[in-house]
């Protein structure tokens, strides 16, 4: 029969592993309630410290947290950022910041779990299964902002799935029957659930889906220009665009614009995140973005974070804000 694992009661428990290690080794550090919950998980697996594994140490703290980010210009990284760092400072905590991409992925993973920070928030983040595996087993906790993975215990972030419907819906409502699609890999939750809720506004309008007008892709500007050539070769061109993010938005408005485009007499682009640059007056982007402030996001993020790593309270959840449209002028309602 297998060994019972304190990796099992925390699971069963519904705690993290820190927290079953903390009832284990100074159970006077923790509340009742989560000592009577994990002591219940012990009872009920019968888990014993003799022939299992040791108890986890409790780890020295540094009084650090880390800001694990994607994109260095995300609009929720952007707008959650200073609230993260300035209530972190407030609690005596100083905040490391790391930007992860596909070519430095290991090693800020080994940066950030080898400083034995206190806690992590990850900020629109592609998390594939190893570097998840990675946080778990490392028994730091973590909050995922605007990012996702299937195993995540504790995450915050837009509703995808209604920003990507009501992008849609508000090009469609406008009698628009050419409407393509341009966003990122599907590996990222947050691409897909926005594309999910596109296509889902599409099939209730009863609208023709078309292959070529659903354009996934890498989102530099070399991918991007070539989408726009793709798009432009096409028999029925795009009358209307939903773009995954504002950036991409802004970056086919350039080109559209740079070619003569009246926008949106000729085309009308919608984005989404509702970035600080979109609402510029320079862009004017209509756009779908959180109905709270991305300050307020950042806020709740690191209040949460300190809730686990201080009041234990480290039941799972995952938050989903509300989102709204802001119609400016790059689009026309009907």
């Amino acid at each position: 029969m297998d060994l019972v694992s304190t990796t099992d009661v925390a699971k069963h428990a519904g705690v993290s592993q820190t927290t079953v290690s903390r009832v284990l080794n100074k159970p006077d550090q923790v509340k009742k309630e989560t000592y009577d919950k994990v002591m219940a998980a012990v009872t009920d697996l019968n888990y014993s410290l003799d022939g299992n594994e040791e108890a986890v140490p409790i780890i020295e703290k540094t009084k650090s947290i880390s800001l694990i980010a994607g994109p260095l210009d995300d609009p929720i990284f952007i707008g959650a950022a200073p609230a993260i760092i300035n209530y972190a400072k407030e609690r005596g905590y100083q905040v490391n910041v790391h930007f992860v991409t596909k070519e430095n992925e290991l090693e800020t993973y080994d940066a950030v779990l080898s400083s034995k920070t206190d806690g992590i928030i990850l900020a629109s983040v592609l998390l594939d299964d190893v570097s998840h595996k990675r946080l778990v087993e490392s028994n730091i906790p973590f909050i995922l902002l605007n990012s996702n993975h299937p195993g995540s215990q504790h995450s915050i972030g837009l509703d995808n799935i209604e920003a990507g419907y009501l992008a849609a819906s508000h090009l469609l409502t406008a009698d628009h029957q050419e409407v393509a699609w341009v966003g990122g890999p599907l590996n990222s939750s947050t691409y897909k659930d926005r594309f999910l809720g596109f296509i889902h506004a599409l099939q209730e309008a009863k609208s023709k889906i078309r292959k070529k007008r659903l354009v996934i892709t890498d989102t530099d500007k070399s991918s991007l220009y070539a989408v726009y050539q793709d798009l432009q070769s096409l028999k029925k061109k795009p009358t209307a665009i939903v773009a995954a993010t504002d950036e991409i938005a802004i970056q086919l408005l350039d080109f559209y614009q740079e070619d003569g485009y009246r926008i949106p007499e000729d085309i009308s682009i919608i984005g989404i995140g509702n970035s600080e640059i979109g609402q510029h007056s320079a862009f004017g982007l209509t756009s779908v973005g959180s109905a709270d402030s991305l300050a307020n996001l950042g806020q709740e993020a690191v209040k949460r974070l300190f809730d686990i790593l201080t009041l234990d309270q480290d039941e799972a959840f995952h938050v989903n804000r509300e989102v709204l449209l802001y119609e400016r002028k790059t689009t026309v309602h009907g």
